[in-house]
């Protein structure tokens, strides 16, 4: 079946430490994955397309979303291996990430499992910063395969729509335009690539889609010293493109094209279990909202619907429970 819609990004594995010190372990998690499951709070369907070390465990995968999401789209790299991504919370709603280690560096290193202290949060980051460059992590895996429009199934190109999450910015374009040239919606969150995107590379990626989504600390690199939105002003003018910015509790703006006015809705009140995964959810169901043709504010409510489902969880798996409970597969 074709998806209704689908994600390209990154498929990992994730080991969550929360503001209070819970840890949750080895989840399945990445951006297109959370995509897709945001897109199928709303879509009939939805797919991920990712490249996945031969470590990866896909079969598990299938087992735990595989009745909820198309994982055709995981290509995987049958020679490489890559070490979970740690994240750490903290109570302001900050957090620390792109760090690499096995959750069994707990046990080795005399920690528990199931909460760490303040002081022993620190201990795990200073070991996890001293295994740099000792294994490759996701970020590294991702910044040597990135997606490609080849990489997508050959099907799932007349679905309806398409969003990109970060990926690296010469195969970011080619998606947009493969996506472009077969008629799909197209909606773009640049993640940590927005620090990468040159003058040139940004317009040509503002001109190929159809909403740009980055959060609040991606739009602050991309236009730094200006307020939201003037800054969504910058991006957006004379430009047919939604420009939108994710803002977690605060809720989130989307500038329309023609008059340049700008749109708020507040977050949803939620308990925030785990925000990994939210922003990516948001986007998702953003994107199905316009390949519907349910016009931007629509697109705007499904979106903050579905971040707040996302982050009231853990893990892909996570959100899709809490979204597909009573859904069947079509």
């Amino acid at each position: 079946m074709i998806p209704h819609v689908f994600a390209i990004g990154g498929a990992l594995v994730d080991n969550v430490v929360a503001a209070d010190g819970t840890l949750t372990l080895d989840l399945l998690g990445g951006n297109a994955l959370y995509a897709a499951a945001g897109a199928r709070l709303f879509a009939p369907w939805a797919g991920a397309v990712a490249r996945v070390p031969g470590d990866y465990p896909r079969a598990r995968a299938q087992a735990e979303l595989g009745e909820a999401l198309d994982l055709a789209g995981l290509r995987v790299e049958a020679a490489a291996s890559a070490a979970p991504e740690w994240f750490f919370h903290a109570a302001d709603g900050t957090r620390r990430d792109h760090l690499h280690g096995p959750s069994s560096l707990l046990a080795a290193h005399g920690l528990p499992q199931d909460r760490l202290s303040p002081v022993q949060a620190a201990a795990l980051i200073a070991v996890l910063e001293a295994r740099a460059g000792m294994q490759d992590g996701y970020s590294a895996f991702r910044a040597r395969h990135p997606v490609r429009p080849e990489d997508v199934p050959s099907a799932w190109w007349q679905a309806r729509g398409l969003h990109l999450c970060a990926n690296a910015v010469p195969e970011l374009i080619a998606c947009a335009r493969a996506a472009r040239a077969a008629g799909l919606c197209v909606t773009l969150d640049p993640g940590f690539r927005a620090a990468e995107l040159g003058t040139s590379e940004l317009a040509a990626l503002l001109d190929l889609v159809d909403a740009f989504l980055p959060s609040a600390k991606e739009l602050a690199v991309l236009r730094p010293g200006l307020a939201y939105e003037a800054a969504l002003a910058s991006l957006g003018a004379g430009r047919r493109c939604l420009v939108g910015v994710k803002r977690g509790a605060e809720g989130a703006l989307l500038r329309l094209p023609g008059d340049g006015a700008v749109r708020a809705l507040p977050a949803l009140p939620v308990i925030a279990r785990d925000p990994v995964g939210a922003g990516d959810a948001f986007c998702g169901a953003f994107l199905t909202g316009l390949a519907d043709a349910a016009g931007p504010e629509e697109a705007l409510r499904r979106a903050v619907t579905a971040g707040a489902r996302a982050a009231e969880t853990s893990g892909v798996g996570g959100v899709l429970a809490a979204i597909m409970s009573g859904r069947p597969r079509p």
